[in-house]
């Protein structure tokens, strides 16, 4: 078989892996299914002994498709909400972006992980947008990726444990008909906001290629999109079969750089990551209850999804399913995904040049 063949099958034999994955994943409802799937897969080739590689074309599309989904986020409820609370918002994320970068800084400066991991992992909020900043600058994606999905994981599994703990209803997960999931997959939005999300994310990812900054491609969209809905100028909306072919492509692509040595080291520190993980999430719970008294009326439970140090997406799940008040939770996520990415990118980059013990 000629080495084009031999590539096009292992491409053909990762995607069916990853679909599977990505399924079965799903149906679990473990948090970011759609992105450790592929990862999963494409770890499973690698150490294998696969040779096959992903272009960095598809990861500068990835982060415009991100950047996209950032600013979608934006609406008058939200915006409403971020007016009137908007010093006690900010104030608290970044409260949330110290106690992370501190916590990293202390970590790396003791060497308890290798190198700069615990700076960029423990990193609040937009898990996928840090991995790829991370590689941008140089540090281990694999044991960053490690790092930022387990922190996804045990926030979801703690903020489970805390609704339950604080009296709220079942937190049963909704189950969809298949029909449904295929119907919603390919859903597209109107030809205006299509046509709005595609063109913001072209410019980005020229932008991106241009200059030869491949963090452009998130920060232009989530930023300029940001703003431009924000002023009513445009609606961005993106399909959700878009979003899920972002996700697969940064998993596959983080997952292709593992081989059986990288993936031994990371697992023996993987106890150490989650005993920081843990370290993080504690410290985030702590400030709820100041967060509780700062604004009245907030109940605990609202204040710890609010301030959770996990993705924007899992504190959304479990509040769809919860009494709590969705649009103030939001609110606060959505600050602290915008602050992180713009400030934790140079924040992790500062304290790695001062983390030599």
């Amino acid at each position: 078989m000629s080495a084009h063949l031999r590539s096009a099958a292992q491409w053909l034999a990762l995607i069916a892996l990853t679909v599977a994955l990505a399924i079965a994943l799903s149906a679990a409802h473990v948090p970011a299914a759609l992105l450790l799937g592929p990862m999963l897969a494409a770890i499973i080739f690698a150490v294998s002994g696969s040779n096959i590689r992903l272009a960095p074309g598809f990861t500068i599309g990835a982060q415009a498709i991100l950047g996209c989904l950032i600013a979608q986020a934006i609406n008058a409820e939200l915006l409403a909400i971020i007016r009137e609370h908007w010093l006690l918002l900010v104030g608290f994320s970044v409260a949330t972006l110290l106690i992370a970068a501190g916590l990293g800084w202390s970590l790396s400066r003791a060497a308890w992980l290798p190198g700069t991991v615990a700076i960029w992992g423990l990193s609040p909020g937009a898990a996928t947008a840090m991995v790829l900043l991370a590689d941008d600058a140089g540090a281990d994606r694999r044991m960053v990726a490690l790092m930022q999905y387990s922190r996804i994981a045990l926030v979801a599994l703690a903020a489970i444990l805390v609704a339950k703990f604080l009296g709220d209803p079942s937190l049963a997960p909704t189950h969809t008909a298949s029909g449904n999931v295929t119907s919603q997959l390919l859903a597209f939005p109107a030809a205006s906001s299509l046509a709005a999300t595609l063109i913001l994310a072209a410019v980005a990812v020229a932008m991106a290629v241009v200059f030869r900054k491949g963090v452009l491609a998130l920060f232009v969209p989530a930023f300029a999109g940001a703003a431009l809905q924000g002023m009513g100028l445009i609606s961005i909306s993106a399909p959700p079969l878009f979003a899920m072919l972002a996700f697969g492509t940064v998993g596959i692509y983080v997952g292709l750089g593992f081989n059986r040595e990288i993936l031994i080291h990371s697992l023996s520190v993987l106890p150490r990551m989650l005993l920081a993980v843990v370290a993080m999430i504690a410290l985030c719970g702590l400030l709820s209850f100041a967060f509780c008294m700062l604004l009245p009326g907030t109940d605990p439970l609202t204040a710890y999804l609010a301030l959770s140090p996990g993705g924007i997406d899992a504190a959304v799940v479990i509040a769809a399913n919860t009494h709590v008040s969705l649009p103030l939770i939001l609110a606060a996520q959505f600050l602290r995904l915008l602050l992180v990415i713009a400030a934790a990118p140079s924040l992790a980059r500062w304290l790695a040049q001062r983390s030599t013990p």
